[in-house]
């Protein structure tokens, strides 16, 4: 006569509670590895969706021209390409190369570097980007308050919504005056203008970084700031007529400045691009992370295992006078995988529990987006409890193969 399913949950009940300190102890690694799993795998997603988030904002006609590669490679490729070794240094005479091109309808040189701002005896780290005015309509567009810069501005600067509301203990409005120091030395400012509030997509957050955090002043501004002896534009933003005659105008752009980069590494990229090596590169990320909380979850796995061999060396007794009283040898491998299992399942469900609360913790606390997604949960039930029955294999093959007159003999 076999037994009964409640026969056996009520044996895995009563040995869950004899011995409560072995059985946290092969449930604890499941749940860190589970718990690791998830955390891993919603931040990973988390950054992934902020990253797509922050992209699918960006306009498909803006092409962005910078030194360099935008492109994952090593140097050695061909002269005036994207892989050769020094990267381009772009002037005014650029400028007028990509105005030329056919298709291209506005060009916006842009400089950036990062600086300290002071305001009301108050420092703070911040990113300055100079432009040139004129160029710049969609950032016309956005002025909340104030104006926007002109191309006779000198000590005249824009600032982000976040500069403007946040940074600072008091708000700082058009008219406010912001001392900028870039290595040490210090340029005043006019505050002329605010831009408006940027959506948030909780990328970037607390880092400083994003649009609400920008400042932009006159290039000629910038130069003197920056005090270098020759000044370079670090990106082109070119705005194209027709968004479907994208890349045959990166085509053109990138042969027509090899007349004064031949030697030169330069890449002309769109947001659609960038966003396509930016969520491949995410997307391993975030699986090599699963990939660090399923290692925990084996290494729990191997303690459950170990556990499980020294409950059946423990309970052999009882094994043996559950086989005299008729339990089959299929009988006591199905109660020590169903232990298993349930030892599984338990641990599973509180590794996500925890899981989940520990990934909005990280989330508010470090400024990092996280995402717990289904998938995440799937995942992390699914290996554990997969885990556990597998690490419970072989001790339920032990104990099923059990004499039951040696069992019932042992000390």
């Amino acid at each position: 006569m076999g037994m009964r399913m409640q026969d056996m949950l009520e044996f895995i009940s009563l040995g869950f509670r004899s011995d409560r300190f072995k059985t946290l102890m092969s449930s604890l690694g499941i749940i860190i590895g589970v718990l690791a799993i998830v955390v891993m795998l919603s931040v990973g997603e988390g950054l992934y969706s902020g990253v797509s988030s922050q992209f699918s904002s960006l306009d498909l006609d803006v092409i962005h021209v910078i030194p360099g590669s935008a492109r994952f490679g090593g140097p050695g490729g061909d002269p005036g390409s994207r892989n050769a070794a020094e990267p381009a240094k772009f002037s005014d005479k650029d400028t007028k190369v990509l105005e030329n091109v056919v298709g291209v309808k506005n060009v916006a040189p842009r400089t950036a570097s990062g600086v300290v701002i002071s305001f009301r005896n108050t420092n703070t780290s911040g990113s300055l980007t100079g432009v040139d005015p004129d160029k710049e309509p969609d950032l016309k567009d956005k002025v909340a308050s104030g104006r926007w810069l002109t191309g006779s501005d000198y000590r005249s600067i824009v600032i982000g919504n976040g500069i403007s509301q946040k940074m600072f203990r008091m708000k700082v409005t058009p008219g406010n005056k912001i001392r900028l120091y870039h290595k040490d030395r210090p340029m005043d400012f006019t505050v002329v203008g605010v831009l408006e509030e940027e959506e948030d997509t909780g990328f970037g957050g607390g880092m400083g970084g994003g649009a609400d955090n920008a400042m932009y002043i006159t290039h000629k501004a910038m130069k003197d700031l920056l005090a270098e002896e020759n000044y370079y534009y670090d990106t082109f933003q070119v705005t194209v007529y027709h968004p479907d005659q994208v890349d045959s105008i990166i085509d053109r752009i990138m042969n027509d400045l090899r007349r004064y980069h031949k030697d030169e590494a330069y890449d002309a990229t769109t947001a659609r691009d960038m966003l396509s090596t930016l969520m491949s590169t995410l997307s391993m990320i975030k699986y090599a992370l699963a990939g660090i909380g399923a290692i925990s979850l084996l290494v729990g796995g191997i303690g459950i295992a170990n556990v499980m061999m020294l409950t059946v060396k423990e309970r052999i007794r009882e094994i043996g006078t559950l086989l005299a009283l008729g339990a089959t040898v299929e009988d006591i491998r199905r109660q020590y995988l169903l232990e298993a299992g349930v030892l599984g399942v338990v641990s599973s469900l509180i590794g996500i529990t925890l899981g989940v609360g520990a990934s909005f913790l990280i989330g508010s606390l470090a400024g990092l987006p996280s995402s717990v997604t289904p998938e995440s949960i799937i995942l992390g039930i699914l290996f554990g409890v997969l885990t556990t029955t597998i690490a419970g294999f072989y001790p339920a093959n032990k104990a099923a193969k059990l004499d039951p007159i040696e069992a019932l003999r042992a000390e």
